[in-house]
């Protein structure tokens, strides 16, 4: 039995998500999708829509197998520890292969610019220091980096937000000297930080979130239970 390790917040599980562990199971033919998912704390800090078992009941509703809980000193931090622990975690359970989605959904071109980084990396990392000094997000300052050193065009974008975990995940592998075959898929339809919903069957977590909070005396479910199952619409009404 060949098990594929996805990494998630599902915050909350959306039509998106649900075609991303199809796409997985496809491309990487595994049998079994293990989920590392985050507690009720997520990167920077921010709480979760719901709580963890909602969320993991999301999960295993929408076709995850198991689901691993990301420790908080990982869960919150930025995008290299997080990629960190959890890559650690699907390490130690033994899955074959990883798949995120990212805005390339080239893994040769992550495999190309980790080779690159490897040769840049202390340049990178005093770029990266120098720009959080002077106030950057993590993301800004690995964006600024990235284009500062001038990076080959068949590298992946390191400006993009899921571009950037994809190529920490696959940094993890290596600094792990694992044996887990990465995959990506492309993100389809919307962006990780589109704030409005602009189609009807896939929207992005951030959007999901930004219009059931558009009203602050109510909270309507009914504008987004197009772009989630009716598994999750169930959860968020309860």
């Amino acid at each position: 039995m060949k098990a594929v390790g996805i990494v998630v917040e599902y915050n909350p599980f959306h039509n998106g998500h649900f075609y991303h562990i199809q796409e997985t199971k496809k491309v990487t033919g595994a049998d079994l999708v293990i989920a590392v998912m985050s507690g009720n704390f997520l990167q920077r800090g921010e709480p979760a829509l719901v709580s963890k078992w909602a969320r993991t009941k999301m999960a295993l509703e929408g076709s995850v197998d198991i689901v691993v809980e990301l420790p908080y000193a990982f869960a919150t931090q930025k995008a290299e520890v997080f990629a960190f622990g959890s890559v650690s975690l699907l390490h130690a359970l033994g899955v074959e292969s990883i798949c995120f989605g990212s805005e390339s959904g080239d893994i040769q071109a992550f495999l190309q610019t980790l080779d690159i980084m490897k040769t840049k990396r202390e340049e990178f990392d005093d770029f990266i220091q120098t720009s959080l000094k002077e106030g950057k997000s993590y993301p800004r300052a690995a964006a600024d980096a990235f284009q500062s050193l001038q990076i080959s065009q068949s590298a992946v974008d390191l400006s993009q937000p899921n571009n950037i975990l994809g190529f920490h995940y696959i940094q993890a592998i290596h600094n792990l000297k694992s044996k887990i075959k990465p995959f990506t898929i492309k993100r389809t339809k919307a962006n990780y930080h589109d704030p409005y919903m602009v189609d009807l069957n896939i929207a992005s977590a951030t959007s999901i979130r930004n219009t059931l909070f558009s009203k602050s005396d109510s909270l309507d479910l009914e504008p987004i239970q197009t772009v989630i199952p009716d598994t999750t619409f169930s959860h968020l009404l309860a």
